[in-house]
């Protein structure tokens, strides 16, 4: 069966063509076992050439999608994870239903394969037609309830000399070292980089069952490529790596990195405009770690419900998690809490709590706080930094007697800090103060400021409404 119609560029590589050459299948081999595939799944006689494999190889598609499905379920057998004719620029049975990463997956194995083929999905995107995922909040719904539920699968604890717990080490100091450079210059810079290591390291992974402090560092490093694609603005591709790294967490059992994790869910849900989901998954989180955790982690998880609950304008809600947050990083020593919370400061509290005033309307509040986080906070945090001097700048402007000389001075190191940094979140931010100063058009100094922000705004565009709530 040689049905198949041209693709863009026939003289280009191919994602299928690469694949087969990686895996070392020849045409003739490959052709075969999809005639064998075909024979024992859909009890038919493909009767597929090897003479269409070579023109699949030079961007030729298979026009039956039933043919695209088992086209790539052949090459996900030969890869070792999830492979989808949608990857590979073609029509399948189920094009534009696509929902690779999107479940939770009971086996420790089946959850890192499934991200072996999300993130080989990823670094493949460019080389793709289209891509037909999209965000999808109820999806949150199935992961949520697992981790609460404690229906996952654990992994197996490591014997001391096992391998897998070097390999927890390396991928623990790479996303630390991650970690450092996103707080400095932003998701645009180091994303890609990122992807590449966790597709590796997740494909090393495949060879054995991962233990549990494998798959502790892989659900550390997973949940990091989440907050790199959100902060990218690819929402859909976040939001897949959230879910899995939960279920890696689940995975490993380790409940305070669960608890985290649900938090992010919480922050891309409410970026998204779906605060109710936003405000059930901060709960949901804070319950999840509240067993077994430590001071600074508890913060982090107030800090996040605390935002939630000010979206809602629930103030005496908000105020009470709040003061739960404080609470806990008074009792914070350092030392105590994992490595991935060990950035969590003073400085984050007062912005954390400055910034829920502001969502509730308080601007002289808000004020006082930001100013003593930027006290507080550390200036290597230039996306923090960037982000709360910009909300103060948006303060000064809603006081009841607005000091537009204050606003501009926070307005200034705002962008000074956002310079270096490439950040849909900063940006976004950043144009919340672009409209807040067009009411001052008439002053120069509001021009140049906005003349100058006209650069940052440009490197990703205005969000579009966000869902009725």
């Amino acid at each position: 069966m040689s049905s198949s119609t041209f693709g863009s560029d026939p003289g280009s590589p191919t994602v299928f063509d690469r694949l087969l050459r990686e895996s070392g299948v020849s045409d003739t081999r490959f052709a075969k076992q999809v005639n064998s595939r075909a024979r024992h799944h859909r009890r038919i006689e493909l009767g597929l050439a090897r003479t269409t494999v070579g023109h699949w190889r030079r961007g030729m598609k298979p026009r039956d999608p039933m043919v695209a499905e088992l086209a790539a379920a052949e090459v996900s057998a030969v890869v070792g994870y999830p492979v989808l004719p949608v990857d590979l620029g073609w029509r399948g049975e189920h094009y534009g239903r696509e929902d690779l990463g999107l479940h939770v997956a009971d086996a420790p194995v089946q959850t890192v394969r499934t991200l072996a083929g999300l993130t080989g999905r990823d670094m493949r995107r460019r080389e793709m037609l289209q891509d037909s995922t999209a965000f999808v909040a109820s999806a949150f719904a199935e992961p949520v309830l697992s981790s609460i539920t404690g229906v996952v699968r654990r992994a197996l604890r490591a014997s001391d000399d096992a391998v897998g717990g070097s390999n927890a080490a390396v991928i623990r100091d790479m996303t630390a070292t991650f970690r450092r450079l996103d707080a400095r210059f932003g998701s645009g810079e180091i994303r890609n980089q990122v992807i590449t290591f966790l597709h590796d390291r997740t494909r090393a992974a495949m060879s054995d069952d991962p233990d549990a402090d494998l798959c502790g560092a892989l659900a550390e490093l997973t949940q990091f490529g989440g907050w790199l694609a959100q902060d990218s603005d690819r929402q859909a591709l976040a939001q897949r790596y959230y879910i899995q790294a939960l279920s890696l967490a689940e995975h490993a059992d380790d409940s305070q990195l669960a608890g985290r994790i649900l938090a992010a869910m919480s922050d891309q849900a409410a970026q998204m405009g779906y605060n109710r989901q936003s405000l059930s998954m901060a709960r949901a989180a804070v319950e999840r770690a509240h067993r077994s955790v430590v001071p600074t982690v508890e913060a982090m998880l107030h800090d996040k419900h605390a935002w939630a609950l000010a979206r809602a304008k629930d103030e005496a809600g908000c105020v009470e998690a709040l003061t739960a947050m404080e609470r806990a990083i008074e009792r914070g020593t350092a030392g105590d809490e994992p490595a991935w919370a060990s950035h969590y400061n003073a400085g984050d509290v007062a912005e954390c709590v400055g910034h829920c005033y502001m969502l509730l309307d308080r601007p002289e509040q808000a004020t006082e706080h930001l100013l003593e986080a930027r006290v507080l906070q550390v200036s290597s945090r230039a996306r923090t930094r960037s982000y709360a001097e910009a909300d103060l700048a948006i303060a000064y402007l809603r006081r009841r007697a607005p000091d537009l000389e204050a606003a501009l001075d926070a307005g200034q190191r705002a962008l000074d800090y956002a310079g270096p940094v490439s950040s849909v979140r900063v940006t976004d931010k950043l144009r919340e103060l672009d409209t807040a100063f067009s009411s001052y058009n008439g002053s120069v100094t509001v021009q140049e400021w906005r003349t100058s922000a006209a650069t940052i705004l440009r490197r990703f565009p205005a969000a579009g409404p966000g869902p009725a709530q």
